[in-house]
């Protein structure tokens, strides 16, 4: 197993910033998902550390080893890193079958013959082609060669395994099972694990940290249950699917719960706050829920916190429906499940109908505002660092 530790990773196109001075440690046998929007920069941080991109400034050790380091132009070449790929697109050799693909890498590594047929048959076994060893790779369904890519990157029995996006090219049932090989895996061969993603649902289910990347710095990290439920951003809390991102001010204040009245607007929710958060009152602050955090309320009754709107739209998902509401001229989306509506014995919404609603105010978060943090913009004159040569 092996650790990973960044320091000051700076990668340019010309002069358009990717990295920006990017520090990360990774631990040894961790699992670690660099999650975002395309252009965030986790691509690059992925090929900076396998050694497929030459940084700007920074330095890199991998298990200990420095194989990149600036300030005295050392840079390693990836095949000397030892080090596992998964590609997006398998690039698997169309001229070799299942199993010299899985071999091509102890074969350039002068392994022994006795010992890479014994490999090989290991990994077959450990991926589930052990009946495709002499079959040819162009002749093997998508997950069957994403699987033979899996087995190739980890032939050498690397450290590191580095994963870029190697589901997108799967449907969602295939996606979903091959995860959980790449996972079972990693957890099998004991490896360090880095995952670049952009499907949300892919980084909770694997890792065991998610770095949530922005503009080429990183925005939060934390366990998948951290980010998924407490995001402390509206960047993240958006990527990460809260649907309601609102702007309020500050009316009432406890240890961790905010009273905040939405602007141009006389409705009341209450939200979490973290209790270190500086939010005096009538301070004015991001408001972020889920659309699932909502509660139908029954029809005309009163309450602190309670929300009365129209229905605009309905979009029915299977388990229930998905409602755009115009709630006093602010616009919220919501989903009811078909269980609750049974329960509140009503039929289907339509558009039209006005509906009551409570938010959880255990679920709302307060979040900053991405406006207001501060970041290098883009597009401003910078001082280049020294490339490597």
């Amino acid at each position: 197993m092996t650790d990973v530790l960044v320091s000051g990773l700076t990668k340019y196109y010309g002069t358009k910033p990717a990295l920006r001075s990017l520090d990360l440690s990774i631990g040894s046998g961790e699992f670690v998902t660099l999650l975002g929007p395309s252009g965030c920069g986790k691509t690059t941080t992925l090929r900076c550390l396998a050694g497929l991109e030459r940084p700007t400034a920074g330095k890199i050790t991998l298990g200990g080893r420095v194989v990149v380091d600036t300030d005295r132009s050392l840079f390693v070449p990836p095949d000397k890193r030892h080090v596992g790929m998964v590609f997006q697109s398998y690039a698997l050799w169309p001229h070799m079958n299942v199993a010299e693909n899985i071999a091509y890498p102890l074969k350039v590594a002068r392994v022994p013959r006795p010992e890479r047929v014994s490999r090989v048959r290991e990994l077959l076994e450990a991926v589930g082609l052990t009946a495709f060893e002499r079959r040819q790779v162009t002749a093997l369904s998508g997950g069957q060669q994403q699987r033979v890519s899996l087995a190739r990157a980890l032939a050498a029995r690397p450290g590191i395994v580095f994963y870029d996006e190697p589901l997108s090219n799967l449907d969602t049932k295939l996606r979903y099972q091959m995860g959980q090989q790449v996972r079972s895996l990693h957890n099998q061969f004991e490896t360090t694990s880095v995952y670049v993603t952009h499907d949300q649902e892919e980084a909770i289910t694997l890792s065991d940290r998610i770095i949530v990347m922005n503009h080429g710095l990183i925005e939060q990290e934390g366990t998948p249950e951290e980010i998924y439920d407490r995001p402390r951003s509206a960047y993240v809390a958006d990527f990460m699917g809260f649907q309601n991102i609102v702007r309020g001010t500050v009316i009432e204040r406890g240890d961790e719960r905010v009273g905040v009245r939405l602007l141009d607007s006389e409705i009341v929710l209450g939200a979490y706050a973290d209790a270190d958060l500086s939010l005096p009152l009538g301070a004015e602050v991001t408001v972020a829920f889920r659309a699932e955090h909502v509660r139908l309320a029954p029809a005309g009754s009163v309450a602190i916190g309670r929300v009365r709107g129209t229905i605009k739209r309905t979009t029915f998902v299977g388990s229930g429906y998905n409602l755009l509401v115009d709630a006093r001229g602010t616009t919220m989306r919501i989903r009811i499940a078909r269980s609750e509506l049974d329960s509140h014995d009503l039929s289907t919404p339509a558009p039209g109908e006005e509906i009551s609603f409570d938010v959880n105010p255990r679920r709302a978060l307060i979040v900053a505002d991405e406006a207001g943090m501060s970041r290098p913009h883009a597009t401003q004159a910078v001082r280049l660092p020294a490339p490597i040569r």
